[in-house]
């Protein structure tokens, strides 16, 4: 007769106690994460020492979380767990925009623009870019108006307003609605590479993996309207270097776009395809 260990009684308790919670999802979630970790406790045989370290590093991450960074949600995403979420809740067929982490600079509120305005300052330095395209129903085609596109993008330092006191507040941010026709018309700056920010508890985690910081050059996206799934979404640039080597695993065919030249200007043409459902917002990381 084979008796139950020790551990294996501990970790049973542990499920009993967290299953009185009485909402169905909230339980299900809390009693599998414990099942989990306490799993991984014993597949890797955790010494009290090495979960001193991994109480303490959360300790630091604490320490580097504030109103221009949030060191947990850049951990998810650096580990995979913000894109794993999205390509998880969110098949579509292939030809179809691809869904994206939001990432930890996304910034609520952003400007409402008119059709054709700048995101970027006068003052801002880098090459514009015009971007313009259609949202439509991925079921039927039929133009979405009205549509409400949340776009923001770095600078070419590398930095997002909120990180440089050198840039105008929201710079490089803004939101715009489509026409009756569901199309839509952007200028922004032509994304380029940046570096992720490796200073804090994250970063070493990076150094230790062999792992480049440089994402691809992309720009944000959040395509949401009335009746619709909510897109969260990445242009990157077709032919970026970085594209296979994204820190976040986020960058993949379905949200590269063609940037071109034409009558002495660079454009890109790009269109979003809403599904049917419940419009939510991601919640923002940044006040």
């Amino acid at each position: 007769m084979s008796h139950r260990s020790a551990s294996d009684d501990l970790t049973q308790r542990v499920v009993e106690t967290y299953s009185r919670i009485d909402d169905l999802r909230l339980r299900e979630i809390v009693v599998g994460l414990i099942r989990h970790l306490h799993t991984y406790v014993k597949e890797v045989r955790l010494k009290r020492e090495e979960w001193e370290t991994a109480w303490s590093l959360m300790a630091r991450m604490a320490e580097s979380t504030g109103p221009k960074r949030n060191e947990f949600l850049l951990l998810g995403d650096l580990i995979g767990v913000s894109q794993l979420v999205e390509t998880f809740g969110h098949e579509r067929p292939g030809w179809a925009v691809g869904y994206a982490l939001a990432g930890p600079f996304f910034r609520a509120n952003a400007p409402l623009r008119q059709r054709g305005e700048s995101i970027a300052s006068i003052d801002t330095a880098g090459e514009r870019v015009r971007i313009s395209g259609r949202v439509y129903d991925l079921t039927d085609r039929a133009p979405v108006a009205g549509a409400m596109l949340d776009v923001w993008q770095a600078a070419t330092n590398g930095l997002y307003e909120n990180q440089d006191d050198a840039q105008p507040d929201y710079n490089l941010r803004g939101r715009f609605r489509t026409d009756e026709s569901g199309t839509f018309e952007i200028v922004a700056l032509k994304p380029t590479s940046y570096a992720f920010p490796v200073e804090g508890p994250v970063g070493e985690l990076l150094k230790v993996a062999k792992q480049r910081p440089y994402r691809p050059a992309h720009i944000h996206f959040i395509v949401s309207a009335p009746g619709y799934e909510t897109l969260i979404t990445q242009v990157f640039v077709e032919g970026d270097e970085t594209l296979r080597d994204d820190p976040v695993f986020t960058a993949s065919e379905n949200m590269v776009g063609k940037f071109r030249r034409e009558n002495g200007e660079c454009r890109l043409h790009y269109d979003f395809q809403l599904e049917p459902g419940v419009s939510t917002m991601p919640k923002s990381p940044l006040p």
